[in-house]
């Protein structure tokens, strides 16, 4: 079962049910054309699965789960202005982890790179996926370093990323349980814009050449414990020459 937001923009956003995942989202460049801007999934993280639930009656979508010890609600609304917010509250009867499936993006659409993409990130350190012993590194004036934003695809051909498909690191950031901007991507050829809140002191980033993903952490919960996480990606569109892009990009815009 899936469940379909809309909103006055031409927004429309499915979400599947069973494993609480974004399924497509139909959004318009800035010339007004819809696309689908959702990439194949390629989780890193297996998504919980046995979501319920149903739409109330103020259009928003509303899951719940209980399994494994593990009580978790999960709210979905769309915005008038391009923001799909997520609500999670969760508890824990049970040592429990709590992961919700990151959606995989392309803002030009299916079949196109996405190495032109160009992030902002606000953090100032970083470490690889799974490393969780290591003392995370400072990123200043590194290939991680998207506090200048910069495309993905340039920073590939830097020698602490030579040869890899592209990211797959944990970023930290400052300001822990306020709903705060995290991470900006912008599109040249379509003009989208992506822009990433969340409320936790960190987030997964993973790209490859046809998508890239924000994910959040995964949060441990011992017997007795809750947790409550808010998270916002919002998509709208604006000329490529209001984002301060620290390196060129190679693709002609196309109208």
């Amino acid at each position: 079962m899936s469940f379909t937001l809309y909103n006055a923009r031409g927004m429309r956003v499915v979400i599947d049910a069973h494993d609480a995942s974004l399924q497509a989202w139909w959004a318009p460049d800035r010339y007004g054309r819809l696309a689908d801007v959702l990439a194949a999934a390629a989780p890193s993280v297996p998504a919980l699965a046995g979501w319920q639930g149903g739409m109330p009656d103020d259009g928003s979508v509303l899951l719940h789960l209980s399994q494994n010890g593990l009580s978790a609600r999960l709210h979905y609304r769309l915005g008038e202005d391009g923001s799909l917010s997520l609500d999670c509250e969760a508890t824990a009867g049970a040592v429990s982890r709590l992961h919700l499936p990151a959606p995989r993006f392309n803002l030009q659409g299916h079949g196109a790179s996405v190495a032109d993409h160009v992030l902002r990130l606000a953090s100032s350190r970083c470490r690889s996926a799974g490393r969780l012993t290591e003392e995370p590194r400072d990123v200043a004036g590194s290939a991680f370093d998207f506090c200048p934003p910069a495309p993905l695809g340039a920073r590939l051909g830097w020698p602490a990323l030579a040869g890899t498909p592209g990211f797959d690191h944990d970023f930290f950031l400052a300001g822990g349980g306020l709903l705060r901007e995290a991470a900006r991507v912008a599109d040249p050829a379509s003009g989208r814009v992506l822009r990433f809140s969340s409320t936790q002191d960190g987030l997964h980033l993973r790209s490859d050449a046809g998508g890239f993903s924000c994910a959040m952490q995964v949060v441990e919960l011992l017997p007795g414990e809750s947790a409550r996480l808010a998270f916002s990606y919002r998509l709208g569109v604006q000329d490529i020459d209001d984002f301060d892009i620290s390196e060129p990009v190679s693709m002609m815009l196309n109208k």
